[in-house]
């Protein structure tokens, strides 16, 4: 992801790049840090970017309860913005799911399934996560309980996402495929230059479709 944002933002000159170790202390200060690491590196860049008053844009899964505290804590000093995944077309997928849950009349069995590729060290992805628990809002006269989810990992798959709901009518697809990390690295660096200019608080992709877009 890293190596994406940086080629994408190439044409743009109002944006610069500087590599960023929690190690090195004399560097200069940066408006915000772009996280797209592990989970075991968020202590340290919350320490830097809280100490420095950085904003910060994380797109790395995986994070325990624990992180998710610290990030709590931390929005009390620095904007924040934590995202799974930050492609628009996620986001048109679950507001297409929604529209079609309004028109359902009968409770449906829904199967989530996710591909990603063999490096991928979480399963489910975050992106499956985040849209599980945007199923799970929905009441069981919408939903049937539980929601099956399942993760494969094949190649270099960038990201498939379908989600599948069955009546006894009918089975219908709601599908997303990522064919190249730029969808994700476009995002990023629109919501980047979204959240750095916001108060301290902790933000979603989401609040930065509906106040900018």
């Amino acid at each position: 992801m890293g190596k994406a944002i940086r080629e994408l933002a190439q044409s743009n000159p109002s944006i610069t790049f500087q590599d960023f170790k929690l190690n090195t202390v004399n560097f200069p200060k940066p408006s915000l840090v772009m996280d797209f690491s592990s989970p075991d590196c968020l202590s340290g860049i919350l320490e830097v970017c809280i100490a420095q008053k950085i904003s910060l844009l994380t797109g790395t899964t995986g994070f325990t309860s624990q992180h998710h505290e610290a990030l709590k804590k931390a929005q009390e000093i620095i904007p924040i913005l934590v995202a799974s995944n930050m492609s628009i077309g996620i986001a048109s997928l679950k507001k297409s799911i929604e529209k079609f849950l309004t028109t359902s009349q009968e409770p449906l069995l829904c199967n989530l399934l996710e591909i990603h590729h063999t490096k991928k060290l979480d399963a489910p992805s975050g992106t499956a996560l985040e849209i599980l628990r945007f199923l799970e809002k929905f009441p069981e006269n919408k939903i049937k309980a539980p929601i099956s989810v399942k993760s494969h990992r094949f190649g270099n798959v960038f990201g498939i996402h379908r989600v599948e709901f069955q009546s006894s009518k009918e089975t219908i697809f709601f599908q997303h495929i990522a064919n190249s990390r730029d969808i994700f690295a476009a995002g990023a660096i629109a919501a980047a230059k979204w959240v750095e200019s916001n108060q301290p608080g902790l933000y979603s992709f989401g609040d930065f479709l509906v106040k900018k877009l």
